[in-house]
């Protein structure tokens, strides 16, 4: 099991970063693993909203299932991840710092198959790449 949490302060109001990182239709301007996603249920997104998901992962490209499991307006939003071998849980969370927001990420990553055997290689790329795209995440907010 890989477990990891991480936070960023970005300079913009709490309303603005969660209707940017809720809405899974963003979430390839700043994370890495996500190449393309595509909504496959009807209807606004919340809670159980899935998506066609195209990413990469140790330099393979795996396609899956994206599936909104936490949605609280201002507040927190969640996903689940079932890519190939791997299952990942993501809950984001948002708080009103100043003048800014504090988005804390928490990560779950069930690896199974080729991905279990390199688990402990895989914990550090995931962790590495994690940070990153928080760092990402406050670059594009912030620059508006």
């Amino acid at each position: 099991m890989i477990n990891f949490d991480f936070s960023v302060l970005i300079d913009r109001p709490m309303k603005d970063v969660f209707a940017f990182v809720s809405d899974p239709n963003n979430m390839s301007q700043w994370n890495s693993a996500v190449v393309s996603l595509q909504q496959v249920t009807a209807g606004a997104v919340g809670v159980g909203t899935k998506f066609k998901s195209v990413g990469e992962a140790m330099g393979r490209r795996i396609e899956g299932e994206l599936q909104v499991t936490a949605y609280e307006p201002d507040t927190k939003c969640g996903f689940q991840l079932n890519a190939g071998p791997m299952q990942m849980n993501l809950t984001i969370t948002f708080k009103t710092v100043g003048t800014g927001t504090k988005v804390s990420l928490n990560g779950q990553g069930n690896p199974g198959g080729i991905f279990k055997l390199a688990e402990g290689v895989m914990a550090g790329q995931v962790k590495s790449m994690m940070e990153g795209n928080l760092a990402r995440l406050k670059t594009v907010l912030e620059k508006g």
